[in-house]
């Protein structure tokens, strides 16, 4: 019955759409591949059932993720748990602007980035603070400076390159860092 699960073209299309962009959430899918919600909702809960993809409750969201490879005996998650929590907060737009701008411009001050990312003082707190919390992030201090950088450099920049963000969510900074790590 698994080799089955993909013969229908629209439900093979939102798979493959899970394996390019994990951690996308039900909306988000619906949105990029111009399909309703609940005809995707439903192709994503066979899915589920016949254990291709996962869902994983993230806050508000419910974001989906491959498990692998199709045809196997044992599924397993393509990524770890912890890797799922980033990738899930590189699909926000907010969160994504933030490691992109500290990811280029190494340890960042708070008072830096306010004016770069547009929002009130406060709102980046709130992000800084869920990156913090989800360890993407950690505060560094070093004599009288302080700020944020990214905790593991490399996995989110491995993160980023394997698993780019979706068509029409990229942003100019991670279009930058995306072709300087083509180089």
């Amino acid at each position: 019955m698994v080799d089955d699960a993909l013969e229908l073209e629209t439900r093979k299309k939102i798979y493959d759409s899970v394996r390019k962009f994990p951690g996308l959430h039900l909306r988000e899918l619906a949105r990029q591949l111009e399909l309703s919600v609940p005809l995707v909702d439903y192709h994503l809960n066979f899915l589920e059932k016949y254990g291709l993809v996962t869902g994983i409750l993230d806050e508000q969201y419910k974001r989906f993720y491959p498990r692998d490879p199709l045809g196997a005996e044992q599924k397993t998650d393509m990524l770890s748990a912890e890797e799922k929590r980033i990738v899930a907060l590189l699909r926000q737009r907010m969160p994504l602007q933030i490691v992109l701008f500290i990811f280029k411009n190494g340890t960042v001050q708070h008072k830096d980035m306010v004016p770069i990312m547009g929002i009130s003082p406060s709102t980046l707190s709130h992000h800084l603070n869920k990156l913090l919390r989800r360890g993407i992030l950690v505060k560094s201090s070093s004599g009288k400076e302080r700020g944020y950088r990214l905790a593991n450099e490399g996995q989110v920049a491995r993160l980023l390159l394997h698993y780019e963000p979706p068509p029409g969510t990229l942003v100019d900074s991670f279009i930058e860092i995306w072709e300087e790590f083509h180089q």
